[in-house]
């Protein structure tokens, strides 16, 4: 695991994975994964975040969505594509709505691929990749996004055979591979932790990007929950929820300062999780 900062925007390598952006809470959530070709949520559009062409939106609030029409326009302008967004399907209207008016602010047109999805909804994202849409519990209609890979693997009884012999069975008509189904991702957005207790899914995907926005007694539990969000307590009170390989900590209030937050994850976390839990975010 390697981690860097510069500028506001922080950069996390982990499980494979790079996850680089912005998570303030309240302030600006963007998270770019380039592996997988895909963003999430758009923040205020901090850079680099004009050159993903896919963009999976947990909901709308401004701190996640509000750069949408400025990115928007600056990817007409550079002359690319209409970029494929995803979205609660009940924020659709009011977005296009937003968008429209901005086009006639502007004089033309913001070109976009909008579509509107439910829980439980599967997108093809390309390259063996699909997101699927989960109902994440937030003060306004929101979803979290898994990303799963698939791909074809040798089946265990040809493991270890020579090439020629595998080509071989394979023009004799044998099944030699069969499907593998890989939970890469999970991007939360914002939640409460019910989402972590219910899905074993989500709580098994080898990289899981979870919020936590209150760190300590200054916002409680109660207050906490009651935005929408999760605190500190609740995460380490269902870690052993957790069976991945990557745990990163994002939409930290401004309240708690980074070192502090990374202080709490040693002090706080049982000692055979801390070294899979991450402090994302400036």
């Amino acid at each position: 695991m390697t981690q860097s900062r510069d500028g506001g925007i922080d950069e996390l390598k982990v499980a494979g994975l790079t996850i680089r952006g912005v998570a303030r809470g309240g302030v600006e959530t963007c998270l770019m994964v380039p592996e997988l070709g895909v963003m999430f949520d758009v923040g205020m559009c901090p850079p680099g975040s004009l050159h993903f062409g896919t963009i999976l939106v947990s909901h709308g609030h401004a701190d996640h969505l509000g750069g949408i029409a400025y990115l928007l326009s600056q990817r007409q302008l550079m002359r690319l594509p209409p970029p494929r967004v995803h979205v609660p399907e009940a924020i659709v209207g009011p977005l296009r709505a937003i968008l429209g008016a901005w086009g006639e602010i502007e004089g033309y047109g913001l070109g976009v691929e909008l579509s509107g999805h439910a829980p439980g909804d599967r997108v093809e994202l390309g390259r063996g990749l699909w997101a699927h849409a989960r109902r994440t519990h937030h003060r306004v209609p929101s979803l979290a996004w898994l990303i799963e890979r698939e791909s074809q693997r040798l089946r265990p009884e040809f493991v270890g055979l020579p090439g020629p012999r595998i080509a071989e069975l394979r023009r004799q008509g044998a099944e030699v591979s069969e499907a593998h189904r890989e939970l890469v991702l999970c991007v939360t957005g914002d939640t409460q932790i019910d989402l972590l207790r219910e899905d074993p899914e989500v709580a098994g995907a080898r990289v899981l990007v979870h919020e936590v926005t209150s760190w300590d007694d200054r916002r409680d539990l109660a207050t906490t929950r009651s935005w929408g969000h999760t605190h500190l307590d609740e995460m380490v009170a269902n870690i052993d929820r957790f069976t991945g390989e990557a745990l990163v900590l994002v939409h930290r209030s401004l309240r708690h300062r980074r070192a502090d937050a990374e202080r709490l994850v040693d002090e706080r976390f049982p000692a055979a999780h801390r070294g899979k839990i991450h402090v994302f975010g400036r």
